[in-house]
């Protein structure tokens, strides 16, 4: 296990420390960018995508109109979600498509997608990214803490490391940089004022990660 690092330096290390839409429905073609994948196989990121963000909403880690998740479509698309909506309540044909080697935003598109594209383009393992905002998180980054990731006895299996950036003016290329250095050193990051990122292989996977980083920031005030 890793030992914990300064929290000074940007980057710094943290570890111990629905409706079924129809086969006509697709991004790619509402988008214009791209061959469509199978329609199956596209229906069931973007439903994945939705139960995401409905689980955020549940578990209170996103409010109204807060929060972003992606899912990588190939190594050149990712599927992300709208800005200022509603997560819970999520359709299949409000996601939007965006080309990963591009500096095109899709009107509409979260804020935040060079945050998603950034992570995307350095790491073709990860097919998921959540963005958050955790209070318990927030409030821990506040006494310049993050949460300890050897609080929980299984959390090397699903999250065991996290690290941690300075804030960044929001949808900035200066944030989008800072969390992809961020994210190579951990698959949850703790961005400081901003709330949280967390990577996956799968989206359930990426959103688990988020809720078992708050709850670590919970454990790790003594909650």
């Amino acid at each position: 296990m890793l030992s914990a690092e300064p929290m000074c330096r940007s980057g710094a290390l943290f570890s111990p420390s629905m409706k079924r839409p129809s086969a006509e429905s697709d991004v790619g073609k509402r988008t214009g960018m791209g061959a469509p994948m199978k329609p199956e196989r596209m229906l069931g990121l973007r439903l994945s995508i939705i139960e995401g963000g409905r689980e955020l909403a549940m578990t209170k880690l996103i409010t109204l109109g807060e929060g972003n998740l992606s899912a990588r479509i190939d190594k050149d698309r990712f599927l992300v979600t709208p800005t200022m909506t509603d997560k819970a309540k999520l359709e299949p044909d409000e996601l939007m498509e965006v080309e990963i080697n591009s500096h095109r935003v899709p009107e509409g598109a979260s804020t935040e997608v060079g945050l998603h594209r950034a992570i995307y383009g350095q790491f073709p393992s990860v097919h998921a990214v959540v963005h958050a905002h955790p209070a318990k998180v927030l409030a821990l980054a506040e006494e310049g803490l993050a949460p300890d990731a050897s609080l929980l006895p299984d959390g090397g299996s699903i999250l065991d490391r996290v690290s941690w950036i300075d804030d960044f003016p929001p949808g900035s290329r200066s944030l989008a940089q800072e969390v992809a250095l961020g994210i190579a050193k951990a698959p949850a990051l703790v961005i400081a004022a901003h709330g949280a990122v967390t990577i996956g292989a799968t989206v359930d996977q990426a959103v688990l990660r988020m809720i078992r980083l708050e709850r670590l920031a919970l454990m790790t005030r003594g909650g």
